[in-house]
Parts: C-alpha cells; structure tokens; sequence
C-alpha cells in the first residue's frame, strides 16, 4: 500500500519534494522549486542534499527535467546556486527569472546539465554565461530569446570545440592580429593547435567542422577545401556575440544590468 501511495504521488507533475520524504524527486516543470533550491535562507538546504545522495534516487527517477544529485553535481548546483544567489542580489537578473519563458527554460536544462555525468565544466560555463544573458534584468523579450538560441548552441558543444573558440576569438582581439590571405586551412589548423598548447592539429580539425555548423566558425572553401577567409580571424558576428557573454559572465556578469 505504502509503494502504491508513493507512485501515485509521483505521477503528480506538480509534486514537490518534501522534507519528510527525500527519497521522492520534485517535478522541475513546477517554478517553485527554483526558490527551493536556491533559497539561502533555509538551513535545511545540507540536509535536503545529504538525504538526496543516500536515497537511492534513482529508483524513483522520473522521465523529463529532474535533478539526480550525484557527488559532482551538489557541488556544482551550490555553485551555481551561489552565482544566481549573488546576481539576484546585485540585481542583474530579476527575482522572477523564471516567469520568463527563456529564463525558465534556461534554468530547467541547466539544471538537467548539472545532471549529467560527468559534467562539461566548459560547457556548463558556457551555458552559464548563455543563461545569464538570457535573464538580464533589462533584456529585451528579443535579446532574452537570442540569448537562448546561443545558449541551445552552447549545449551542443564540448570543451575542446569552446576552447577552439575562445582561442580563435583571442587570436582575434590581439592587437597584433593582422588577417593573413595566405594562411589556408592548414595554416590556420597549426597556428591553432599552437595557440592552444597541445600542438595536434587533427583534434583542433575535429573540433573546427562542429564550430562551422554551429555558425561560429566561417567555413573552408576552394574544391579542396583548403581556402579560409581569416578576416576576424573566421569568427562570424555569432560568434563574437557567444564569446562576448563569455566574458561578460568571467568578469561576474557586470555588465548584465546594463
């Protein structure tokens, strides 16, 4: 009877997890839960994780957004919750971020990011940044939802394709950059892979095509494909957007609120 009780409340798409019961996963289509989880107020927030990592959870895992939290993932989500806490705080986002449907969303699939196994710590970064964006308190409802088309594209990317990016973008913003017509395809591959330490050019191959499809990257050309266009050092207008919230999000999000 007790299990039957139990199943029928966890078909509840509203169903929050409760103190007296650890073992039951809230429903993160519900908004409430955000001030839950992020409350600082509430001395509870240690006991509701500890009790979480021991209770067999994912017996109970549920199809759709949910949190599993595994050792990895407590710290992220009080990292994360910490950097929210304090944007809030500063008034970079508003307290009901989550009434907005990008923010919201935003915040479900990074919550569902912090789920995975093992975490992306590039990729969570950059969808940080997207979600800060995203919910910037004087965004625009047309900025907000740009910002989470960027922050759809920063799902999709590994850290080796972000550490490309942020390479290229470098290269791009040194003051002695100079766009170089004679490099090619392979020049640029070596003057990359030199530029990220690794000196392989194969894997900075790899990981330029994934930059290309995803619009940040301008492409090869020539039959051979052996052309580049390096001027902006092949970083598109999207890209220096993305990597424009990259570092608006390393300098702590100060200019979110402007």
């Amino acid at each position: 009877m007790a299990d039957d009780t139990k199943s029928a409340a966890l078909t509840e798409s509203s169903y929050v997890l409760v103190a007296r019961d650890y073992a039951d996963i809230a429903h993160l289509e519900n908004a409430g839960v955000v001030e839950r989880i992020l409350s600082s107020s509430r001395t509870e927030k240690a006991a509701y994780v500890s009790a979480l990592l021991t209770s067999g959870l994912s017996k109970y895992a549920l199809a759709g957004p949910k949190v599993a939290f595994a050792a990895m993932a407590v710290e992220a989500l009080t990292d994360f919750g910490k950097e929210v806490s304090e944007w809030i705080k500063e008034r970079k986002i508003p307290e009901d971020f989550s009434g907005r449907p990008s923010g919201y969303q935003t915040w479900v699939e990074l919550l569902q990011e912090i789920d995975s196994n093992p975490i992306d710590a590039e990729r969570l970064r950059a969808m940080k940044a997207m979600f800060l964006a995203a919910n910037r308190i004087n965004a625009t409802d047309g900025e907000s939802m740009g910002a989470y088309q960027l922050f759809q594209i920063a799902k999709k990317l590994t850290s080796g394709q972000l550490l490309l990016l942020r390479a290229a973008h470098g290269r791009a913003l040194d003051e002695n950059f100079r766009p170089d017509s004679a490099l090619g395809a392979v020049g640029w591959l070596r003057a990359m892979a030199d530029r990220l330490g690794h000196r392989i050019e194969g894997l900075v191959e790899q990981d330029e095509r994934i930059l290309v499809q995803n619009g940040l990257l301008t492409p090869r050309y020539l039959p051979d494909e052996s052309g580049i266009n390096d001027g902006n050092g092949r970083l598109t207008p999207l890209a220096f957007r993305f990597c424009e919230n990259l570092e608006i999000y390393s300098a702590g999000g100060s200019s979110a609120g402007k």
